[in-house]
């Protein structure tokens, strides 16, 4: 099946990829959301988010994820989600288009995702940026003209179950490029994840999403 990683703003949700500092610090807590970051050597921010949903599933939270049509309507900043084919199981490239605020250059996502087995009631979805070479052999030409490439991107989404809940656990890294001061980067990056979080639990409780776990997985032992 395919698997849509996200989404998201230009620096939605970030994963760390580099060097680190010492500890997450709390930046938003309330109504079974919660967000913490992590300053990065670059000066950006790892940003990591965690909410629980009862009554509902994995199946549900994919569901929505590949409902690309859907994807603005939830995704904080999200012009457009595009899946391209990609013919192995459990995997797949996502372009995902983004409207940046005035006077900044709109940004582009080109991601490649695999969907993990981590145990029975568990498993995790896999994102990383498509490298450069890549790139050039799957988008067209004016692509590379219009908009600047978020990279690297390196996130994850841990999807746990229990009896009646769906813990959700978001964590990813992104570096927007072009000339976006780091403070304006990381306030939007914030931001942009708790209203992205704050969406989701409005829109995977939809009749449409609902159905019995019947998603594939993989050992991702081949993810580039």
């Amino acid at each position: 099946m395919k698997m849509l990683h996200k989404y998201l703003l230009w620096s939605l949700l970030l994963l760390p990829s580099s060097q680190v500092y010492a500890n997450w610090q709390s930046w938003y807590s309330k109504d079974n959301l919660s967000i913490s970051y992590q300053k990065q050597a670059s000066g950006l921010i790892a940003i990591k988010a965690q909410a629980s949903f009862t009554n509902t599933n994995r199946q549900a939270f994919l569901n929505l994820l590949n409902d690309t049509d859907n994807a603005p309507e939830w995704l904080s900043n999200v012009e457009s989600v595009k899946s391209l084919p990609l013919l192995k199981k459990a995997e797949n490239i996502v372009v995902t288009r983004l409207n940046a605020p005035w006077p900044v250059k709109d940004r582009i996502m080109l991601t490649h995702s695999c969907h993990q087995r981590v145990s029975k009631t568990t498993s995790k979805l896999l994102i990383k940026s498509v490298d450069e070479l890549k790139r050039a052999q799957l988008l067209p030409l004016e692509q590379f003209k219009k908009y600047i490439f978020v990279s690297p991107i390196e996130g994850s989404w841990l999807l746990e179950e229990t009896s009646n809940t769906l813990l959700i656990r978001h964590q990813i890294y992104a570096d927007p490029q072009g000339k976006i001061p780091t403070w304006l980067s990381n306030k939007t990056a914030l931001k942009g994840v708790k209203k992205t979080f704050q969406n989701m639990a409005k829109q995977i409780y939809k009749k449409e999403y609902q159905a019995e776990n019947n998603f594939i997985t993989s050992s991702c032992s081949t993810f580039e």
